[in-house]
């Protein structure tokens, strides 16, 4: 399947129940761009350059920079700790007078006084992933982090937990909107469940594999009743599935994201459910909504994105194929 089709076919593929879009804009509300007369230049900005997550974003802004006549430039910290690395990035971009900003924000506060200095420019601003508060720029292109997280949640308690027994959270930071959401609306999503209990505090893994994987290795330990552990996202879930791997443990794993590795551990069944999420569509969408703003057009000022949610039994489904080429799109499902 090409990118092409891929993206096409994606609304569609991923339309499941799980889907949240209730209030909020889709992408179908973003009018198709004419080619413009100016080759416009954009600065994508992420997080870190360290996740497939990211460079799918990467991928979906190339293919729709490279359809509509515009060029964009790709940077990001090393790391998603370096918050004054990533400042630093958008203020240049400014001062070099880029016509438009991608940026997926690493702490929704912090990043206020650059994107404002960027509208401040005229230069419009389109967030992706993780946004600000409060929501200054032109739109917002994101999961519903909350409601996947419940979701994700009620499938975990209904499913793999039967309505009993005991939860742990790692995450991956306490100060971008994503690493605030996804926990917030896991925990909301698990109050309906008496019988269930959350086990010590959220532990936060900063998105480093191995701090995970230290972190769950002392959970398993610390809590031998525990029967789930929810990693808030592709880092945050690897460390713990390798955990529950090396003692043979029959805790399960759920989380967000999705690399080969996740992958092999769903084929395994270490890891039960994962939310994926659609990061080609933000940055392809995230370069239309730019095209569509310096065209005069009004922008919703947020769209959902699809998500999908991941199971071992479906891992071998069209739907669950299309949404694993979000992030790996030479994937081929297993026979």
């Amino acid at each position: 399947m090409s990118r092409i089709t891929l993206l096409l076919a994606g609304a569609a593929l991923l339309a499941v129940p799980l889907q949240a879009m209730a209030k909020d804009a889709t992408v179908a509300a973003l009018a198709t761009p004419a080619k413009p007369a100016k080759a416009y230049h954009f600065e994508l900005i992420t997080k870190s350059n360290a996740s497939p997550y990211w460079l799918a974003v990467r991928s979906g802004a190339d293919a729709a920079a490279k359809k509509y006549g515009a060029t964009v430039s790709f940077e990001a910290p090393a790391s998603g700790l370096d918050l004054a690395g990533q400042i630093g990035m958008v203020n240049n971009a400014v001062t070099a007078g880029t016509d438009g900003l991608i940026l997926a924000a690493q702490n929704p506060q912090a990043l206020l006084k650059p994107v404002k200095s960027a509208l401040a420019a005229h230069i419009p601003v389109v967030t992706v992933d993780s946004g600000l508060s409060p929501n200054i720029a032109d739109t917002f292109l994101a999961t519903s982090n909350i409601g996947a997280a419940a979701a994700l949640a009620k499938y975990t308690a209904a499913h793999l937990m039967h309505g009993k027994g005991q939860y742990a959270i790692v995450d991956f930071n306490h100060t971008a909107s994503t690493g605030i959401a996804r926990p917030k609306g896991f925990m909301q999503g698990m109050k309906a469940y008496t019988g269930i209990k959350r086990m010590g505090p959220i532990q936060y893994s900063q998105n480093d594999v191995s701090t995970g994987l230290r972190i769950a290795t002392t959970m398993l330990t610390q809590y031998p009743k525990l029967d789930v552990i929810f990693g808030a996202n592709d880092r945050a879930a690897l460390g713990p599935a390798e955990a529950v791997q090396r003692a043979h443990s029959k805790v399960k794993v759920v989380g967000f994201d999705a690399d080969l590795g996740e992958i092999a551990y769903v084929k395994s069944g270490i890891i039960q459910a994962s939310i994926l999420q659609s990061p080609y569509d933000m940055g392809y969408y995230a370069v239309v909504a730019l095209l569509d703003k310096i065209a005069g057009k009004t922008l919703p000022k947020r769209i959902s994105t699809p998500y999908f949610l991941l199971t071992p039994a479906n891992l071998g489904s069209a739907k669950a194929t299309a949404a694993i080429r979000q992030y790996a799109p030479d994937y081929k499902p297993a026979g």
